[in-house]
């Protein structure tokens, strides 16, 4: 399970303070770390270009994020991927913004944003709309349950039934009480990548939290996620982080 961390989305943190959180992010072993949506007027200018050259990330990598509409905004951050974010499942939109951003070498992430909501509604047009950003070069499509109306049980039928198409998936939902719970359904229907806010951010990075759930919680066991299991004997080494 690969993991995708969206707390620098967050507004209110400085530069500096987001440069220190994605290091640690990184430590903990995130396979993404999500620097917010640049463009956007509540967003800090400058992180981007303070990051391209002051971030040496180890095994996390920096994506950027924002709607088909921000295209010449993700293009400029210059970060190596990039989270193409749909609201309303356009299929045409989906498709060019994908293939732009795959022709500057980017690696791309769709975030498909109610997809639970629009499968419900009409399961043929998510699906075209999952096929047409796998078949326009995105290498992973985040199925996002962004109402959080259905159960647990329930997201793992609908990702199970997306993954037939062969589509490599990921899951994202807001932080509620049942999230953990989602995320481990999810994987064992086979989502590979998942998106949480695995910290909180405050004058740096003051708190992470790996994505876990006790058993009881669930009835299956958690998710092993083997470089999250060192966070403990790297407490001191990264500081801060408790």
């Amino acid at each position: 399970m690969k993991l995708y961390d969206i707390s620098l989305r967050r507004t209110g943190s400085s530069i500096s303070d987001r440069l220190v959180a994605a290091r640690r992010l990184d430590a903990l072993g995130v396979t993404f770390v999500d620097g917010g949506r640049p463009g956007r007027s509540f967003y800090p200018r400058g992180f981007f270009g303070r990051a391209s050259i002051e971030l040496r990330l180890r095994i996390a990598t920096l994506i950027a994020s924002g709607g088909a509409e921000d295209l010449d905004a993700l293009l400029a951050a210059e970060t190596p991927a990039v989270a193409v974010v749909v609201q309303g499942h356009g299929i045409s939109k989906v498709r060019d913004a994908v293939r732009q951003l795959v022709r500057a070498e980017r690696r791309v992430v769709v975030e498909a944003r109610d997809f639970f909501d629009g499968w419900l509604i009409d399961p043929e047009h998510a699906l075209e709309v999952v096929l047409a950003a796998a078949e326009a070069g995105a290498e992973t499509v985040l199925l996002h349950d962004t109402a959080g109306k259905l159960w647990p049980d329930q997201i793992g039928e609908i990702v199970a039934s997306v993954a037939e198409t062969g589509v490599p998936l990921g899951f994202g939902c807001h932080d509620e009480g049942g999230a953990p719970a989602k995320q481990l359904f999810a994987v064992d229907a086979g989502a590979s990548l998942v998106q949480g806010s695995y910290a909180v951010v405050r004058g740096g990075l003051d708190r992470a939290v790996p994505p876990s759930v006790h058993t009881a919680e669930t009835g299956i066991a958690p998710v092993p996620c083997p470089r999250l299991e060192q966070t403990v004997s790297a407490h001191k080494a990264i500081g801060g982080v408790r």
